[in-house]
C-alpha cells in the first residue's frame, strides 16, 4: 500500500465499528488492557482491524489499524514512550509500502495536545481523524472510565 492508497482509505465515508469494544485485562499482556481484532466495516471493502492497548500503570493508551496480512497503517500513541524527535503523545501513518514491515516509522506527527486525556475522549478524537462511527458501547473498567 502506497500513501495516496492510505489517505483513500483514510478518507473513505461510512466507516463504522457496529460491535461494543470491551478493554479485559489478560495474564499474558498484564497490566495492559486490551480489545483486539476491531472489526471497521467500510463501503469499499477494505479489510481493516483495529486494536486498542490501554497501560493503567503508566497512562498509555494505542490505537492501532491494521489490514490483517499486510500490517499497521496508523496507530496513535498517548502518554507513551517518546518517538523522537515526537514526545510520548503522537501519530503514526503510512508514507510509504514498506512502512507497515517497519511498523510506521516515518514522519511521526506529535500530538501534545492529546497528553493526559483518557480514553473515552481519545477513542472519540481517534474515530473523528479515521473517519469511524461507533455504533456500538465503548465498555471501560471503572478506573479507566
Amino acid at each position: 500500500m502506497n500513501r495516496a492508497e492510505f489517505e483513500a482509505i483514510r478518507d473513505i465515508a461510512g466507516k463504522t465499528i457496529e460491535s461494543d469494544i470491551r478493554l479485559v485485562g489478560r495474564r499474558a499482556t498484564s497490566p495492559a488492557l486490551v480489545a483486539d481484532n476491531i472489526r471497521i466495516d467500510n463501503d469499499h471493502g477494505v479489510e481493516l482491524r483495529l486494536n486498542i492497548t490501554v497501560n493503567p500503570e503508566i497512562g498509555s493508551k494505542t490505537f492501532n489499524v491494521h489490514v490483517p496480512g499486510m500490517g499497521p497503517i496508523c496507530r496513535l500513541d498517548v502518554d507513551g514512550p517518546a518517538h523522537r524527535p515526537a514526545g510520548r503523545s503522537h501519530k503514526h501513518s503510512l508514507q510509504s509500502d514498506r512502512c507497515p514491515d517497519r511498523n510506521l516509522p516515518d514522519q511521526v506527527q506529535d500530538r501534545p495536545d492529546l497528553r493526559g486525556k483518557g480514553v473515552r475522549e481519545l477513542f472519540d478524537v481517534f474515530c473523528q481523524m479515521a473517519h469511524i462511527s461507533h455504533l456500538g458501547e465503548l465498555i471501560l473498567p471503572k478506573e479507566e472510565s
